[in-house]
């Protein structure tokens, strides 16, 4: 199951991003996107981290998420009805061994889609191999004592049904998978291990155990991801509390209604049947749950918000905004959320250049306390960088595409980039403290033309947020923005180098530096540029 989920999820990672970032607020819409997604990846856990994801990178508002979340639960049952109509009433073993071999050698073809469907392919073939394995492991029952740790477990009237409950919560937690945990409930179904009582609690309480998955990756994550996945438990939660207690008055004989065969019945012709009637439970449940829950979207909102309240004391500056760890395993969807996070470091990368433009342009006034601070938010920067390149390298683990890899190496110069104009940022600050101890300030033109030249870069750093942001203009922008850095450079180089031929002394100092400033100056505006180049060729790679 973890094979053909990861591999679905590369092959269909574009897409799943598309579809989520067009989400609006309506609930319906989030449902149906909920459904449609973990259908094609097979993996309501997966579906529910990529949310938690989502809300981290300010992507999805929490209502969103809810109604995503809501669909992915209903989107998790159709594993249960390709498991129990082709694992069990249509004989798919001597099909798993040829798709497990073409899928390998897929694997080693050239085409990323190739490999990725093949992929796809193993794990499917792996996925039947499996179950026709457990059904030969398992041996046929021969007398009642075999059974019999069953049967005690079962007599204790509603205990016994919540005993059964925890164990399937239990083991989904374990397997960090209700697929899987459903697989296993109704391998042992249809071999008589499980009788369809036991089997049906077990099946409700994979829907508890599943939950476990999004609030682990919700830890560390900012306040309305782990208030999503929060959701995620009290809607599970709720649902097997009312089918509880409508199971024998609605939820067990709706199903007996819909689905053909007598779910007791024994024998191996009774193998299909018990099957398909716990999917029809686990369908049942999940459509009615969400049914129920759907309009009381905002009411769960208020809880959970209750629940997860906003920190005390607020974040320090230096901490990421959308970026977070729990999203390692799916790098395709992480990359949104790293966009997102770059887009805010250069926000603080061009607060920095603001500030350090203000102390350059004002030699003569003591700045004393702004200096300090522009200082420590070039610190800001630094761990800013820090963070962002251990998190993208952590995800190079997971399995990706070639394309995925070229972005993430890309991302990852980018940050070392604007690490570094925050680098030029903090030297220009020193010019000028140090321009400033010695006496020798900048004139009146000096300041006019570092204005001049500093409003080149700053608009060159609106320019590169801009594009983060996704303006498709902004990359022919920069070109022209670079060139006018150069040229303006260029001109006052030149002009304040003839100057310094009728200078003596002290006065050459101040211009020496201020030539420093402008070497400064315009690396940092050429970083900005080269941020967009890089991203360019990236992405035309692809």
């Amino acid at each position: 199951m973890k094979i053909m989920s990861e591999a679905l999820q590369r092959a269909a990672g574009s897409r799943l991003k598309g579809w989520l970032g067009k989400m609006t607020a309506n609930r319906f819409a989030g449902v149906l996107s909920g459904v449609a997604i973990t259908t094609i990846v097979q993996s309501s856990s997966a579906t529910t981290v990529m949310v938690v994801s989502f809300v981290s990178a300010g992507l999805l508002s929490l209502a969103q998420a809810i109604g995503v979340i809501m669909g992915a639960n209903i989107g998790t049952t159709l594993t249960g009805w390709i498991v129990s109509i082709l694992g069990f009433k249509v004989k798919l073993g001597a099909f798993a061994l040829p798709a497990i071999g073409i899928g390998t050698l897929l694997g080693f073809t050239r085409g990323q889609q190739k490999r990725q469907w093949g992929e796809v392919l193993l794990g499917f073939g792996l996925l039947f191999l499996g179950i026709a394995l457990l059904k030969d492991s398992i041996p046929p029952i021969d007398g009642p004592e075999q059974i019999a740790f069953v049967k005690e477990l079962g007599g204790y009237g509603f205990l016994s049904v919540l005993i059964f409950v925890a164990i399937g919560t239990l083991l989904t937690i374990v397997l960090q998978s209700s697929s899987a945990t459903m697989t296993l409930t109704l391998t042992m179904a249809a071999m008589g291990w499980l009788p369809y009582d036991a089997a049906v609690a077990m099946v409700l309480g994979e829907n508890i155990g599943t939950t476990a998955t999004a609030n682990l990756a919700a830890i560390g994550a900012p306040v309305n991801a782990r208030r999503a996945a929060r959701v995620h438990l009290i809607f599970n939660l709720l649902g097997v509390a009312w089918a509880l207690a409508l199971l024998n008055f609605y939820l067990l004989p709706v199903v007996d209604a819909l689905v053909p065969g007598d779910p007791a019945a024994t024998g191996e012709a009774a193998a299909g049947v018990i099957t398909t009637h716990l999917a029809g439970v686990h369908t049942l449940f999940n459509v009615t749950n969400t049914l129920l829950m759907i309009p009381f979207v905002r009411q769960l909102e208020s809880i959970v918000t209750r629940w997860v309240p906003e920190p005390a004391v607020a974040p320090r500056p230096s901490r990421l905004h959308y970026l977070s760890p729990a999203g390692i395993e799916t790098p395709e969807l992480l990359l949104v959320q790293a966009g997102r996070e770059m887009q805010h470091m250069t926000e603080v990368v061009r607060e920095l250049f603001g500030d350090a433009m203000r102390i350059i342009t004002h030699p003569s006034a003591k700045l004393g306390t702004l200096v300090e601070e522009t200082l420590q938010r070039e610190e800001v920067v630094d761990d800013l960088e820090r963070e962002i390149s251990e998190i993208l390298t952590d995800s190079t683990s997971a399995g990706t595409s070639s394309a995925t890899a070229r972005r993430i190496g890309e991302m990852i110069q980018n940050t070392h980039r604007l690490e570094r104009i925050g680098d030029h940022c903090a030297v220009l600050v020193r010019i000028a403290r140090r321009v400033y101890d010695s006496g020798n300030r900048f004139g009146d033109d000096d300041v006019q033309d570092l204005a001049r030249l500093g409003a080149l870069v700053d608009e060159a750093l609106a320019n590169l947020g801009a594009y983060l942001a996704g303006d498709a203009r902004a990359a022919a922008k920069a070109e022209a923005i670079e060139g006018r850095i150069d040229a303006t450079r260029r001109e006052l180089r030149q002009g304040h180098v003839e100057r310094m031929k009728m200078m003596t002394g002290e006065q050459i100092q101040a211009q020496l530096a201020f030539l420093d400033t402008l070497t400064h100056l315009e690396e940092a505006g050429d970083r900005a540029v080269g941020i967009i180049r890089l991203a360019e060729s990236t992405r035309k790679a692809a």
